[in-house]
């Protein structure tokens, strides 16, 4: 068994490696927006650490995560606009249904928001979270090759 763990190691590690060569960052706006039109799968790390809060109600924090584009708009400005949703529990066990708005600026700028819904009341719960943010500071976008 012992002399399996090397081998199952350098499987993780090749697949990892492989993972990581099949994608490239999107460093620029236009990058993105060429890799979404294209109909490409692209990828998004957030690293709120690397954000700043936008409002006085939005706590610093270390929270990371990543997603799909699923949907997405492009409005007249050229902002870029998507979200992702989902459900889950809070800190007393309780289920909640959150929302995530992102906005992509042409100059690279961004904000992301975060709202909160008790379920299954829809009940908004506290305040809007807001972070400002930047493509490769904050918010790293992936497509494949």
């Amino acid at each position: 068994m012992k002399s399996m763990l090397p081998a199952l190691l350098g499987i993780l590690l090749a697949t990892t490696a492989n993972a990581a060569n099949d994608s490239h960052l999107l460093a620029t706006f236009p990058q993105i927006e060429l890799a979404l039109n294209a109909g490409k799968q692209v990828g998004v790390m957030v690293d709120l650490s690397l954000c700043t809060p936008a409002n006085a109600d939005t706590p610093p924090t270390k929270t990371r995560g990543g997603l799909r584009i699923d949907g997405y708009r492009i409005t007249s400005d050229g902002t870029l606009a998507f979200a992702d949703q989902h459900f889950t529990i809070d800190r007393d066990g309780k289920p909640i249904l959150q929302f995530l708005r992102y906005q992509i600026r042409l100059d690279g700028d961004a904000e992301l928001t975060m709202v909160v819904f008790n379920m299954p009341s829809y009940e908004r719960k506290g305040t809007s979270l807001a972070y400002k943010c930047a493509i490769s500071h904050g918010l790293s976008f992936f497509a494949p090759q």
